[in-house]
C-alpha cells in the first residue's frame, strides 16, 4: 500500500523584522521538522517539508502550486499570528486548485484563537502539543472515521466549530524522535551576525514555569515545564555535529536554566567531550551564577539572551516578570566580567507604559549596555494575558487580517495598551535604536 503524502509547510515571514531581515538571518523550521519526524516514524506516511522562508515566491498562487507539486493528500501548516492571513490565503488557493487536499493548521495562533481558526479552506486545527494529535488525526482520516474522539482537535460539526478536549502532554520527551533534518537543505539556515556558516536549533525542554503577561509560551505549554535528560540532549548535539556537520546551535528553550543543575551538566558534558560548537541560549537574569556563566562561556556559548522588558520597577511587577532591575544589573555585570556576550530585549508599549516609563526603559538599556539590544513594540498574541486585557477593552478584532499582520514587534502598533499614541510608540522604538547605535558606534 502506498503511504499517504503529507506536506509540512512553514509560511513566509511577512513581518517587519527590524534589522534581522537586512542581516540575512534565516532560522530553521524546527517545529515542523519535529512534527514530520514524529508522523513519519510512528505512522505510515511519506513526509515532505516546504519552507517558504527559503523558497522564492511572488504570489499566493506560487505558494499553492509549490505545495501541490509534492502531490499531497494532507497539508500541515504551523503558524504564528502575523503569518496566519498568508496561511489562510494559501489554504484557499490550494483548495481551489485541488479540492481533495485536506489542510490542517496548528501552532500558537490556532491554540490561542481556536474559535476563529477555521477559515474557509482550512479543514482542521490542532491546539497545544501537536505530535500525537496530528498522528491520531491522520490515522483517523485514513481509516475513514469521524474526528470526534481526537483530542486537541478543532473541526466543523455541522453546527459550528467544535473544540475537543485536551490530551495530556507527552510525559517523556526523551522518547520523541529527533527533527527530520533530512527533509530540508541545511545550507539555507544562516545567521551571519552570530555564526560562521549554517546553524540549527534545538529544544532541550518545553514550557516555562513563569507567567509573564505578554508571553505566548503559556498558550501552548500552560506553564508546564518538561525537560529532556542531559544524555538525550547530548545525543542530539552529537548527531548535529558529527552526522550533519553543523557546528552552530540555538537552544530555543524559553529559559535554558530553569533547572540549573541540568544546565550545568549539559555545559560540562560539552566541555568534557571537547565538542567544537558555538551556541546561544535564553536565560532569566535571576538564574545566573558565576559558575554557570563560566560553564556557558567555556562550552561555546556565543551569547546569552535575557528579557529585560522594562526599566520601570512597577511595570516589571505588573507584567509578572518576577525580576528586578538590580538582578538585571548583576547578571549583565557578571557576564561582562566573564566575557560572555549578552543580548538584552525590551518591550515598548507595555500595559501602563507612559512617556516617562518608556524613557526609563531606554535609559536602562543604555545603562546595562548589552552587546546587543532589541527594542520591540508590544504584540498581544491570542491566548496571552495582555490579549485578554485588550479583548476586555474592546480593542481586538479576532478575524481582522490587518490587525494580525500588525502584531509584528516592529514599525507598527496593532493593539495599544499603553498611555501614549501609536505614533509615539513607533517614534520611541526608532529613538531607542538610534541612541543605542550611537553609543556603540563610538
Amino acid at each position: 500500500m502506498n503511504s499517504a503524502k503529507v506536506v509540512f509547510v512553514r509560511p513566509p515571514n511577512l513581518q517587519k523584522s527590524g534589522q534581522w531581515k537586512k542581516q540575512g538571518v534565516i532560522r530553521c523550521p524546527l517545529n515542523i521538522a519535529l512534527l514530520a519526524s514524529f508522523v513519519r516514524e510512528r505512522g505510515d506516511y511519506d513526509c515532505v517539508l516546504v519552507d517558504f522562508e527559503t523558497t522564492q515566491i511572488s504570489s499566493v498562487t506560487d505558494m499553492a502550486e509549490i505545495v501541490l507539486a509534492a502531490c499531497p493528500k494532507y497539508v500541515c501548516i504551523t503558524t504564528l499570528t502575523p503569518r496566519f492571513p498568508a496561511v489562510v490565503r494559501m489554504a484557499q488557493e490550494v483548495k481551489r486548485l485541488d479540492p481533495a487536499v485536506t489542510i490542517i493548521v496548528g501552532g500558537p495562533h490556532v491554540t490561542g484563537s481556536p474559535q476563529t481558526a477555521l477559515f474557509d479552506g482550512i479543514s482542521y486545527g490542532i491546539i497545544g502539543e501537536g505530535e500525537e494529535a496530528l498522528l491520531e488525526l491522520l490515522d483517523t482520516l485514513e481509516a475513514g472515521r469521524g474526528p470526534s474522539s481526537v483530542e486537541n482537535l478543532i473541526y466543523r460539526d455541522g453546527t459550528g466549530t467544535k473544540i475537543n478536549g485536551m490530551r495530556p502532554f507527552v510525559k517523556n520527551l526523551d522518547e520523541m524522535p529527533f527533527p527530520a533534518w533530512d527533509l530540508m537543505n541545511l545550507d539555507d539556515y544562516v545567521d551571519p551576525v552570530y555564526f560562521k556558516g549554517r546553524h540549527l536549533a534545538i529544544f532541550s525542554g518545553r514550557g516555562c514555569p513563569y507567567d509573564c503577561t505578554f508571553c505566548a509560551s503559556r498558550v501552548t505549554w500552560r506553564r508546564k515545564l518538561r525537560l529532556r535528560s542531559t544524555e538525550n540532549v547530548m545525543d542530539e548535539i552529537r548527531h548535529i555535529v558529527n552526522v550533519l556537520g553543523v557546528q552552530n546551535l540555538m537552544f530555543w528553550d524559553d529559559t535554558f536554566a530553569a533547572d540549573k543543575k541540568r544546565a550545568m551538566a549539559i555545559c560540562n558534558r560539552i566541555i568534557e567531550e571537547d565538542l567544537d560548537i558555538s551556541y546561544t541560549v535564553q536565560i532569566r537574569a535571576d538564574a545566573f551564577s558565576d559558575e554557570l556563566i563560566e560553564a556557558l562561556r567555556d562550552s561555546g556559548c556565543a551569547f546569552a539572551a535575557i528579557g529585560v522588558e522594562s526599566g520601570n520597577e512597577q511595570i516589571l511587577k505588573n507584567i509578572g516578570k518576577r525580576e528586578t532591575k538590580e538582578q538585571f544589573r548583576d547578571a549583565v555585570s557578571a557576564m561582562k566580567r566573564a566575557n560572555l556576550p549578552v543580548i538584552a530585549s525590551y518591550i515598548i508599549g507595555l500595559p501602563g507604559d507612559t512617556h516617562e516609563t518608556i524613557k526609563e526603559t531606554m535609559e536602562f538599556a543604555l545603562e546595562l549596555d548589552a552587546d546587543q539590544s532589541k527594542f520591540m513594540i508590544l504584540a498581544p498574541y491570542p491566548g496571552t494575558r495582555v490579549y485578554d486585557i485588550a479583548t476586555r477593552k474592546g480593542l481586538v478584532d479576532p478575524t481582522s487580517f490587518e490587525q494580525m499582520e500588525d502584531l509584528n514587534y516592529y514599525d507598527s502598533v496593532a493593539i495599544n495598551l499603553s498611555e501614549v499614541s501609536n505614533e509615539d510608540l513607533i517614534r520611541y522604538q526608532d529613538q531607542a535604536y538610534e541612541q543605542y547605535d550611537a553609543v556603540h558606534a563610538k
